[in-house]
């Protein structure tokens, strides 16, 4: 009697994971942007141009952030995944106190209370979105 064991071998690569599906996710924050900035037209141009630089704010650093950070994958490449994350939330902390600032000193009138609330609420639905897409 003979039994064969069959061993899977370690690939080359090492471990992988799968990048996030990031151009889905940013797309549905900018539509969803648009579509409430719009809305916020028949209200006021103000709260509508102020939603969309909060909404702005919001997505481009986490844009750049997504695509330093995964830029670099597998177990062999860890050290540049560290530095790309690194980098990667440093340049975002850099955009958004930029975007924040050049926003607050070169726009005006501004309706802030917009801004803030629709940074937040982009922020949120960008994890929302995040963890949705990861678990399918």
């Amino acid at each position: 009697m003979r039994v064969s064991v069959q061993l899977n071998q370690p690939t080359a690569q090492g471990a992988q994971l799968a990048k996030p599906p990031l151009l889905p996710i940013f797309s549905a924050q900018i539509i969803v942007l648009l579509l409430g900035s719009f809305g916020l037209l028949l209200i006021d141009w103000v709260m509508a141009y102020s939603a969309f630089l909060g909404g702005l704010i919001a997505i481009a650093p986490n844009a750049y952030f997504a695509c330093r950070a995964f830029q670099y994958s597998g177990a062999q490449a860890a050290g540049d995944v560290a530095r790309s994350f690194y980098r990667g939330e440093a340049g975002k902390f850099l955009l958004t106190t930029i975007m924040f600032a050049g926003v607050f000193a070169l726009i005006k009138p501004l309706e802030v209370v917009v801004i803030f609330l629709t940074y937040s609420v982009m922020m949120a639905f960008n994890w929302i979105l995040a963890l949705r897409f990861i678990k399918h």
